[in-house]
């Protein structure tokens, strides 16, 4: 058996929120592990590599649909400066879904504003040692995708190379500032053609908050003492300290690297945009 359906990302844009409520439907099956990275890596790519990760989907009923999430997949060649991959990773992983999945596959997308995007990257690689908070958001060199996987317009593009439009669902208002969690979940449940009254529990609640943060006008801010962040053995570089409310906070990200994002992003958003109009 192999998926009907895939969650293909974006990191940091609620996949594990996705799957986490897909799986409590009846009529769908989803693995309970998530980011099995079969498609991200050349040295998956054979049909005995292939037959092993379809083994994943063994418990999944005849009658159900069956689906699989990983955040890195819609990651994809795009040629720009940040455009740094890890060694063995698959430039082309659209063409391999194709190739292994078939024509008729189903791709969920879910996005959110590119640089809020890339600042939950940059911490969530700090919170578990993949990167350390010495480095500047802007000045990373590890090839983790932080900046480049903003690029929606241009990955997205490469997905519709090898899928119609029909067959991608593309959801933006899960990070609105009071998102109907009900509705857009109703939403994917039509899409996957399943039914739609199916209740979820937690809906409401993210699956891993990351970082307790927030954002003025100076940057963004960290709380200190949270569970895999102690910025007195792990920030070196100078960076200011606020107490607030009792709590003491640091800045990881100045507001100048923020606007810097959001003038890369914005010809990209701009595709975006018009790519996305096009569908309606």
């Amino acid at each position: 058996m192999q998926p009907d359906f895939l969650i293909i990302g974006a990191q940091k844009c609620g996949t594990s929120w996705l799957h986490s409520q897909l799986r409590q439907h009846p009529a769908l099956y989803l693995p309970q592990d998530k980011d099995s990275e079969f498609f991200s890596y050349q040295s998956n790519l054979d049909p005995d590599g292939f037959k092993k990760w379809c083994q994943r989907f063994a418990g999944a009923a005849e009658e159900q649909t069956v689906g699989d999430a990983n955040a890195a997949y819609f990651w994809t060649r795009t040629g720009s400066r940040w455009a740094r991959y890890p060694e063995g990773f698959n430039q082309d992983i659209p063409g391999s879904v194709r190739r292994f999945l078939g024509a008729d596959l189903k791709l969920v997308v879910l996005l959110r504003d590119p640089v809020d995007r890339a600042v939950a990257a940059y911490l969530h690689h700090i919170r578990h040692g993949s990167l350390s908070a010495d480095q500047p958001l802007l000045r990373i060199a590890q090839p983790l995708g932080i900046i480049d996987m903003g690029f929606y317009g241009k990955h997205l593009e490469k997905w519709l190379a090898q899928y119609p439009q029909e067959q991608i669902l593309v959801i933006r208002e899960l990070f609105d500032r009071a998102p109907n969690h009900a509705a857009l979940l109703a939403r994917v449940c039509e899409f996957l053609k399943v039914d739609t009254k199916t209740e979820f529990a937690g809906a409401g609640k993210p699956v891993f908050p990351g970082f307790e943060r927030f954002r003025d006008e100076s940057g963004i801010w960290v709380k200190t003492g949270q569970p895999g962040f102690d910025p007195g053995t792990m920030v070196q570089r100078p960076v200011p300290l606020l107490q607030q409310d009792g709590e003491d906070w640091i800045r990881l990200v100045h507001a100048s690297e923020l606007q810097v994002l959001e003038r890369i992003y914005q010809s990209d958003q701009d595709s975006l945009d018009k790519l996305l109009g096009a569908w309606e």
